[in-house]
């Protein structure tokens, strides 16, 4: 492996945040990870690149999940090949449209500026996000360049593919449950004054239901945010059903595969846990990285200092101090990441197959309660009419 250096940062390099020294290429090596076990593990979204101000003239450009997997496969396809990078973006702007050509002609452009691709592609935010940017920087800085867009690819691939499932398996449900709210309305249309109260209530609960899904949508990011900085909600975030296993297996996938690969890069131990606990988007493991750093300074193991807190499952610190005593730390660091990404994408599997299931088992007991209720108002009235007779 990479003999890891504790040495101080660097006191200025324009191609480095925190110290990390690290070459910058473009690389046209063998790609000699498996992709099926390796999808998306590296986001450095506190390196300096990731900062700055949202690019005005591609707020209203909005690419799909499948676009960016396009555009990343595309890439890392031509970079393999040996393809210099303006050439390449070249080739994939003749071939593309509407915002995905403008993005990728602003990038050639940056990059033909003097800009690394890192940087031509932070340029692009809010179009890239920032997790995009981050990745891109850090493979580039370790000098893995077609690694990184090649994770890119399936980790957007895997999400469209999951939000696909879970749309698909919700148009039942959702259709069930519209038709839900005008059998509840029902005894209102017959016998509780007419048309218009019958569409005030069942608009009106359909509007309910409407921005309870907006709230939802609108808190996940915020949350998900959150808890990248904050190791309380963090906390809280885990302790979610579902929820909370895949955030914790893909934050424990990041850090190891970042920090295998700015070691790879032969980045010293100090700036490549700084750049780790970045990429993980836990606020937890942020914590138990910042509390750690000094100690590491003084000479302690890694390892150790890792287990206090509970950022990280007793599985991964023993291997990861094994890595350290046998020295295999690489090895051991990348067959962690590929379990714990195969581990959070099998989760994200389980509840894009679940949640169309609760949701459809909600919406059949809310149409039978509706159902009942609605047979119930009709006996009532047919008994109080033969009661006045």
């Amino acid at each position: 492996m990479k003999t890891a250096r504790h040495d101080p940062p660097a006191a200025h390099d324009d191609r480095a945040d925190g110290g990390i020294r690290a070459r910058v290429t473009h690389p046209a090596g063998r790609f000699a990870q498996s992709r099926a076990h390796e999808f998306l593990v590296v986001h450095a979204r506190g390196l300096s690149l990731a900062r700055g101000s949202l690019n005005p003239e591609l707020r209203a450009v909005s690419l799909s999940l499948r676009d960016k997997q396009s555009l990343y496969h595309s890439l890392g396809q031509l970079v393999r090949s040996g393809i210099a990078i303006p050439a390449a973006l070249d080739t994939l702007a003749r071939s593309s449209r509407g915002g995905l050509r403008q993005l990728i002609r602003r990038v050639k452009g940056g990059v033909g500026g003097g800009l690394t691709v890192g940087e031509a592609f932070a340029r692009q935010r809010p179009a890239v996000g920032e997790m995009e940017v981050g990745v891109i920087a850090a493979v580039e800085r370790a000098g893995k360049l077609e690694r990184g867009l090649a994770q890119l690819s399936d980790y957007f691939g895997a999400l469209a593919l999951a939000r696909e499932s879970v749309l698909k398996k919700c148009r039942y449900p959702a259709f069930v449950l519209h038709l839900g709210v005008f059998v509840f309305g029902l005894k209102t249309l017959l016998f509780g004054g007419g048309l218009m109260p019958f569409l005030r209530e069942t608009l009106g609960l359909l509007a309910l239901l409407y921005g309870v899904v907006l709230v939802v949508a609108l808190l996940v990011p915020l949350l998900r945010s959150a808890g990248s900085a904050s190791a309380s909600v963090d906390a809280l975030l885990r302790l979610l059903p579902l929820v909370g296993g895949i955030r914790r297996a893909l934050s424990t996938a990041r850090f190891c595969a970042t920090y295998e690969m700015q070691l790879d890069a032969g980045i010293n131990v100090i700036d490549a846990l700084q750049a780790a606990q970045r990429a993980s988007q836990s606020g937890l493991i942020r914590a138990t990285v910042t509390r750690a750093i000094p100690e590491v300074r003084a000479g302690a193991q890694v390892g150790g200092l890792l287990a206090v807190g509970g950022a990280f499952p007793e599985a991964m610190i023993r291997g990861f101090c094994v890595g350290e005593q046998t020295g295999e730390l690489d090895a051991e660091l990348k067959r962690l990441a590929a379990e714990y990404q195969a581990d959070g994408l099998a989760r994200l599997d389980a509840l894009a197959e679940w949640l169309p299931r609760l949701l459809y088992i909600a919406v059949v007991i809310y149409v039978g309660y509706g159902a009942v209720t609605f047979y119930k108002s009709y006996l009532d009235q047919a008994m109080s009419l033969l009661d006045g007779n």
